[in-house]
């Protein structure tokens, strides 16, 4: 009996998944669990300090923030030619939607 409800048991654990995205898939994403990683991920291997070709860094809230605000990073990434990243795979659409979702929530620092 006791065997019986430990692989019941293991079975339950073993089928519980944490999904990282379902953390973001709300009305209100926060900066450091949804949009950070999404740029760490995909923008600041181009855009980063001391970059040589002047590419706008995209490193920190702040600078996220400002470029999200006066729109460049929307209009940028839903472009259907040249889009960003550059020479990378486009973001997904969850992704834009999070980042578009953070934005009209008015980009708090979460």
């Amino acid at each position: 009996m006791k065997r019986i409800i430990f692989l019941f048991g293991l079975v339950i654990l073993t089928s519980c998944t944490y999904n990282e995205l379902a953390v973001c898939e709300t009305d209100n994403p926060s900066f450091s669990e949804c949009i950070m990683p999404i740029f760490s991920e995909h923008c600041i291997e181009c855009h980063f300090h001391n970059n040589p070709y002047s590419i706008m860094p995209l490193t920190n809230f702040t600078e996220i923030q400002d470029k999200i605000i006066n729109g460049t990073i929307i209009e940028s990434i839903n472009r259907e030619i040249g889009f960003m990243p550059k020479d990378g795979k486009r973001l997904s659409v969850e992704q834009i939607l999070i980042i578009e979702k953070w934005y009209e929530n008015g980009t708090p620092n979460n």
